[in-house]
């Protein structure tokens, strides 16, 4: 028995030297892609200094050297770009060629030395520089008649409704129908409730924060889930921790992701900007409206959510009815673009 042990230590420990070998293999070959690249971009740049005198020289001079070399243009001219940006190139070993390509593209060095820090201490592969990138510079972009704001389409919702289900009987033994008050969660029909079936939608009544009775009403599915709600966290520019308050002896925090729009990554300047701004809007708010349906493509089982605001209000109405709609005020503040 202690043979098998040791046995099944030793192959783990071979597998662990064999990844291992294999990773630095596949750093030192993408650390040379970026220093062949480099040399190329050196080699052409200093023959261009040496023929600068020579009238028209550069002209086409990329487009012969590729057909010379079999190399495509742009690749060529990516190289020498590469060489101007690094004329000095400290290696280092977290970064690859497929970082730099990124990274040249940020023309001030001191944001460019930034960003390389970044990704050494955050450990960004090169699709999530890229995907910063894209991002930063389409925020960035001016406004113009021919590229204009976004804007979502949305209902307000409708306070108080909800659907009539079959009853979880681990949640409502007694059965054999409930209000399906979203988020996994049901509650019982009130007992003076008219006779009600499976799919009816209901609005509830309430009277000194009870729950008295429900009544049938004509509701369409996106109108339905529209609660009030605190706010316990702002976790990022496009996603809150909310306490739901469902108008009965009960409420549940859950994190909400705002429909519609993706704000930047919060370890980013960007995303702390819109995270900012999320929190100054509803710093004054005693409450907030959330209006929420289920993203059925993601597979965390979250859900997506509509907010209103108005700070200051204490009616419901008041605030579901005119509240600032907060997603489309992320993306004309350009804080966030559609998603």
């Amino acid at each position: 028995m202690k043979k098998m042990i040791t046995a099944a230590n030793g192959y783990k420990t071979l597998v662990k030297k064999i990844v291992r070998e294999y990773e630095e293999l596949e750093i030192l070959v993408k650390n040379s892609v970026a220093r062949g690249q480099w040399n190329v971009g050196k080699y052409i740049k200093e023959h261009l200094l040496q023929n600068k005198d020579r009238a028209d020289y550069a002209t086409g001079f990329f487009e012969k050297l590729a057909k010379d070399t079999g190399r495509d243009s742009s690749a060529l001219q990516r190289a020498v770009q590469f060489y101007r940006a690094y004329p000095i190139l400290a290696e280092r070993r977290e970064l690859n060629w497929n970082h730099y390509k990124g990274l040249m593209t940020v023309q001030d060095v001191s944001e460019r030395r930034k960003l390389e820090e970044k990704i050494i201490r955050q450990n960004w592969n090169a699709k999530k520089l890229h995907k910063y990138l894209g991002l930063k510079r389409r925020l960035a972009a001016p406004v113009n008649d021919d590229n204009p704001v976004p804007q979502l389409k949305f209902t307000r919702g409708k306070l108080h409704t909800c659907r009539i289900v079959p009853a979880n009987k681990s949640l409502l033994p007694r059965g054999p129908l409930a209000l399906d008050l979203g988020f996994r969660e049901q509650y019982a029909i009130p007992k003076d409730a008219p006779q009600l079936k499976e799919g009816d939608t209901v609005e509830l009544a309430f009277r000194g924060g009870t729950l008295t009775g429900a009544r049938k009403v004509e509701v369409p599915d996106g109108e339905l889930f529209t609660y009030k709600a605190g706010v316990e966290k702002v976790i990022d520019g496009d996603t809150l921790l909310v306490s739901l308050d469902f108008g009965c002896p009960m409420s549940v925090s859950w994190k909400l992701r705002l429909r519609g729009i993706d704000c930047p990554e919060i370890d980013t300047e960007e995303g702390k900007k819109a995270k900012r701004f999320v929190e100054a809007r509803l710093k004054g708010c005693e409450f907030i409206i959330v209006k929420t349906c289920k993203d059925r493509t993601d597979k965390f089982d979250r859900y997506l959510a509509d907010i209103f605001y108005k700070a200051g209000a204490s009616d419901l109405s008041l605030v579901a009815g005119e509240g600032t709609y907060l997603n489309q005020e992320l993306l004309s503040e350009h804080f966030a673009l559609a998603y």
